[in-house]
Formats: structure tokens, C-alpha cells, sequence
């Protein structure tokens, strides 16, 4: 009788990579190394800390790449292992890795046409070197997931692969809030409690996660859950935030999403214009939220900037639905601040080129709650005249109540 094989690739938890990282630890203990465990099992890291010590790593976030002295990744050696095999999909799908403990992963939504949407969620650092915990957009796949053993920056965010290349759509949400008492001390997502994660949903064509979050506004405790719905095929996610005063005091706030999304190349801005349904917004300035419910970067060129129109024509877009809807949305060429339309002043920064969406001053009484819906992704295009096409992002509220009715995670 035959001996049934077992792929090592099956073993739990990578059980080659414990042992290395166990023997990590010990070498930690011992020595000046310091060791930064996440659970992701993607390889061994060693990073020049910012306080000249060495640190050691099991993952490697969007941010750790200057700082990186040696990568043995894990994603070669499985692929030895498990001989390379790749299989045929039938169809359109999504394939994703969440990890609860901290709340970050990415999904990868696959076409029919060999065409690839990608969303990385909480794989990167913030500004401040901090690493947020949840459902927010950012960072990149693990280190080497591919076999070119490079990380390409346009492979991060939200990015498209049209069969060749990668395009970015989509880079680190700008996202904070703030007490209505004062709106500049803002907390970013780095800055909340993150109270764990779930996987609601997962079949082949739709993933639901959920993620909890806690935080202070003037003394008085709000939770947020977020929740975000996949869909096999398409380009975009629909994102739902429900905040709430789990306080016995009233209190207010301001709330940001925005970005400086980079359309077509990381790190540029350069030929991104501003477009709604009905045209380009050449312009900063705000827009007429009783006409307009979204709208986005599309990299053509802007004529107002003097940028020729010899640009991929990929475009992205954020829309925004539910009962709470911004109370302002503008595009400008600095976060936090824009001039009037009238003034003409053109989208022209060489890389921060922003949308903004503000909701604010909110007033929240104990145990109300506000619910916003964003669908965020990448613009098809119409076949006759190759402007941004924004895709049916319908979504039904009502008949998500079943995933709202879940508090923490």
C-alpha cells in the first residue's frame, strides 16, 4: 500500500520558517538585535533600527525598504517546494491573505481576460514611521511574493496588472479624524485602538472583512467598525465605516479620506487632472455635492498646467453613498487646504495632487451612530471616445444590516 505524500508547502504554519524565526529570537535575546514579531511567517528581515540596533523582522512593510541590510524571504522556498504549480481559474476570482492578529493583507480580485486588481490593506508605515491596524488602503505585497525578488512600487495601494505591467491607482489613504473642539489635533489610524479583525464572507466571488477600532473625541469613547466588501472581477471596493458613541457625553467630530493617488505612476503626479461625469476639473476648488456623488484623478495631462495629453488615460474614483455623505469634497494641490475655483489655480504639483472628502462638524449623542459608504477602485473606459468610465458600484445598505449588526471583532 502507498504511502499518501504530503506537499511540505501543507505543513502548518510554515513550519520551516518557525524554526527560523524561533532561532531569531534566541539570537534577539543574546545579542543587540531587537525582533518585531507579526505572525505573517513571509521570511526573516534584518533592518538598521533607527536607534542603530539591528532589527529583526518577519515581514517586510511599504516603508522598510531603505532600512533593509538582509531579506530571506519565504515565498522561494515555497514555490521550490511545491514545485511551482500554477493552476487554471475557470473564470473570474479573488485570492487574499488576511491576518487577524493585526489586521493587514491584501486581496487580489482576478478577470476572466488575465487582467488583476490588487488592494493592499495596512501594509505600510505613515508618516510619523507608524503602522496602522485595520481596513485602510496602503503598502505593498509581501516581499518577493514574485519571482523577480524586487518589490515594484506600482505594485502598491491599489494597483492595476493589464496583462504586462503594473499601474498605480490608488497609494496610502490620508485618512484622520479629529475633535470638533479642535480640528487640528488629528489622529490618523496609527494613532487608534485596533480591536481585531474578521473574515465575515469568503467565497470565490465575494470576501466581506471587518475591522474594529477605538478612539477619544474630547474625553468620550467612539468605536468604528469597517468593512469591506470584494467582488470577483471588478476594480474596485466598497468600504463601510459605521462610527459610534459608546460614551454617556455627547460629543462631535471632524473626519477625512483622502489621497494624493499617484494615477498610472508611483511617486508622480505629473499629468493627473481631476474628472466627474460631465468633464475634467483642470482646477483646485471644491465640488457641488447636489451634482456630483464622486469623482477622481484621471492621468491624461492637464492642459492648465501646460502638461501635454501623451498620458496612459487610466483613472481612478471614489464615490461616495449612505445616509451621512461628505459635507465638502475638493481637489487641490496641498492637503488640508484649497483656493477657489474662481481663482484658476491649476492642478500642477509634481507629486501631491489631491482628493479630499470632509465630513464635519458631526454631532454625536450617546449610542448614535453615523454610517458612511465609499466605493473606491479603478474608471473603465468608454469604447468611443476613451474617457473614464465610471463602473455599476451599486450597493444596497439595507441588506448589509446583517454584517452592521456585528459590534467588535
Amino acid at each position: 500500500m502507498a504511502i499518501p505524500q504530503i506537499p511540505l508547502f501543507k505543513w502548518p504554519k510554515r513550519r520551516l520558517f518557525t524554526l527560523a524565526a524561533l532561532l531569531m529570537v534566541v539570537l534577539a535575546a543574546v545579542t543587540s538585535l531587537r525582533f518585531r514579531y507579526y505572525g505573517h511567517w513571509q521570511g526573516i528581515y534584518i533592518l538598521r533600527g533607527a536607534d542603530g540596533r539591528y532589527l529583526v523582522k518577519d515581514d517586510l512593510l511599504l516603508g522598510d525598504e531603505n532600512a533593509l541590510l538582509l531579506a530571506l524571504p519565504a515565498e522561494p522556498v515555497f514555490r521550490f517546494l511545491n514545485g511551482n504549480v500554477s493552476y487554471a481559474t475557470g473564470g473570474p476570482r479573488l485570492e487574499y491573505e488576511w491576518f487577524r492578529r493585526d489586521g493587514s493583507g491584501f486581496v487580489r480580485s482576478f478577470a476572466a481576460d488575465g487582467t488583476e486588481y490588487l488592494t493592499c490593506l495596512s501594509r505600510y508605515l505613515d508618516s510619523g514611521g507608524k503602522e496602522s491596524q485595520g481596513l485602510f488602503v496602503g503598502g505593498g505585497l509581501p516581499f518577493d511574493l514574485e519571482t523577480d525578488r524586487r518589490q515594484s512600487m506600482n505594485e502598491t495601494g491599489m494597483a492595476f496588472f493589464d496583462g504586462a505591467s503594473w499601474h498605480h491607482i490608488w497609494c496610502n489613504v490620508n485618512e484622520a479624524i479629529s475633535p470638533w473642539s479642535n480640528p487640528a489635533a488629528v489622529m490618523p489610524p496609527s494613532a487608534w485602538k485596533y480591536r481585531g479583525s474578521r473574515i465575515l464572507e469568503s467565497t470565490p466571488r465575494r470576501l466581506v472583512l471587518g475591522s474594529s477600532h477605538w478612539f477619544e473625541l474630547d474625553g468620550v469613547p467612539v468605536s468604528m467598525d469597517r468593512f469591506m466588501i470584494f467582488r470577483a472581477g471588478t476594480r474596485y471596493v466598497t468600504l463601510v465605516i459605521r462610527m459610534t458613541n459608546i460614551g454617556t457625553q455627547p460629543t462631535g467630530y471632524f473626519y477625512v479620506y483622502g489621497d494624493e493617488p499617484w494615477v498610472g505612476n508611483y511617486g508622480s503626479a505629473e499629468g493627473n487632472v481631476g474628472w466627474v461625469v460631465d468633464g475634467l476639473v483642470p482646477y483646485e476648488g471644491t465640488l457641488d455635492l447636489k451634482r456630483y456623488s464622486w469623482a477622481g484623478y484621471v492621468d491624461h495631462g492637464n492642459e492648465a498646467a501646460g502638461e501635454p495629453h501623451d498620458r496612459s488615460g487610466l483613472a481612478n474614483f471614489i464615490e461616495w453613498q449612505g445616509p451621512v455623505t461628505p459635507d465638502t469634497v475638493y481637489f487641490s494641490n496641498r492637503m488640508g487646504t484649497f483656493a477657489n475655483v474662481s481663482a484658476r489655480v491649476p492642478l500642477s504639483h509634481p507629486q501631491d495632487r489631491v482628493i479630499v472628502l470632509q465630513w464635519g462638524p458631526r454631532l454625536l449623542v450617546p449610542g448614535q451612530s453615523d454610517t458612511f459608504v465609499l466605493s473606491i477602485g479603478m474608471a473603465d473606459r468608454e469604447p468611443n471616445t476613451g474617457f473614464p468610465l465610471k463602473p455599476d458600484t451599486s450597493f444596497d445598505l439595507a441588506s448589509f444590516q446583517q454584517f452592521l449588526a456585528t459590534q467588535g471583532f
